[in-house]
């Protein structure tokens, strides 16, 4: 089996990145990579005209290497006295030697580089290969979730993700679906679910993720899809007589309004159970309704899964 590693991005045109887009794609604290950058002259970065720091792939590339070996147990200040080449071939020893509980961090750091640089190949490559050795569930649980989680296409704040999250999201949404259509459709419970997103939200792959789940489980889903509004979301329900709707927020929607599409679902279908989830800033005032409930993290959402299918 051929082990995709993070030296091979490669970009037609280098694009620039702040502070915060490092931290954002490696989970580093920008303060951190600042004392680094102090500390060990770590990056060159360039300056803007209004002084703010600018950093470009090679510097994002090492920095998610870095991250790597920090996550095998290596201190920082021995990484620095490696140069460039001598990281990437450390990143790949590690991999080559890897256990089963920190080989994941290294797909997912593999799939934030592949991503970077538009490289479907060897994005593709990798879920090929995780899928392959840990199975569609594990792999949903330890590297396409945590993944998500950090490039912020799981619960985004933001209405419109940059490019390269879409990019990602596309190819997992396909992978996903394929994986959907394999399971076979032999329920065990008799609770039936609606999966549905509120109108004006179009990111279905948390949903897609929480129909796979369920399916796993043996639970009969209705899959909606994306922005359904809460009438055709009740009539579902009550036509299929489900007990339960998981439905995910993410835009940048009032609180106000999304209240209002949970309460008109309970208004409309009284008996259903509805759990709700999405980005912490957006679902931080959770409705206090026995009908209604948040959840707030993937593990939350599988006990859910679990008691329904027992």
């Amino acid at each position: 089996m051929t082990l995709i590693f993070v030296s091979h991005l490669v970009m037609t045109e280098s694009i620039q990145y702040s502070i915060s887009d490092l931290s954002h794609y490696t989970g580093i604290k920008a303060h951190t990579i600042r004392t680094w950058e102090k500390r060990f002259n770590l990056f060159c970065p360039k300056r803007s005209c209004t002084n703010i720091r600018t950093y470009d792939d090679q510097e994002l590339r090492k920095l998610i290497n870095i991250q790597s070996l920090i996550q095998a147990g290596w201190k920082i200040s021995k990484i620095v006295e490696l140069d460039d080449e001598q990281l990437e071939l450390k990143v790949k020893e590690f991999m080559l030697a890897y256990d089963q509980e920190s080989y994941p961090d290294f797909l997912i750091n593999s799939l934030v580089v592949h991503m970077l640089g538009f490289d479907e190949l060897k994005f593709s490559q990798v879920l090929h290969q995780v899928l392959d050795q840990y199975g569609v569930k594990r792999t949903i649980l330890k590297v396409i979730y945590p993944f998500l989680k950090r490039v912020g296409l799981l619960w985004q704040v933001n209405d419109i993700s940059p490019a390269q999250e879409h990019f990602a999201s596309a190819i997992i949404r396909r992978k996903l679906l394929m994986s959907i259509d394999q399971i076979d459709l032999d329920f065990i419970s008799h609770a039936t679910c609606i999966l549905c997103l509120p109108p004006d939200e179009f990111h279905e792959l948390p949903l897609l993720l929480a129909h796979y789940i369920l399916l796993e489980n043996k639970i009969k889903t209705i899959y909606l899809g994306s922005s359904v509004p809460a009438d055709v979301a009740a009539q579902a329900a009550i036509k299929c007589n489900a007990s339960y709707l998981f439905t995910v927020f993410m835009s940048n929607s009032p609180m106000e309004k999304l209240k209002d599409y949970l309460i008109n679902i309970n208004e409309k279908a009284p008996n259903l159970q509805i759990q709700f989830s999405g980005c912490p800033e957006i679902c931080k005032k959770p409705i206090v309704n026995d009908k209604i409930s948040y959840l707030s993290n993937i593990e939350e959402f599988e006990l859910m899964a679990n008691s329904i299918s027992k």
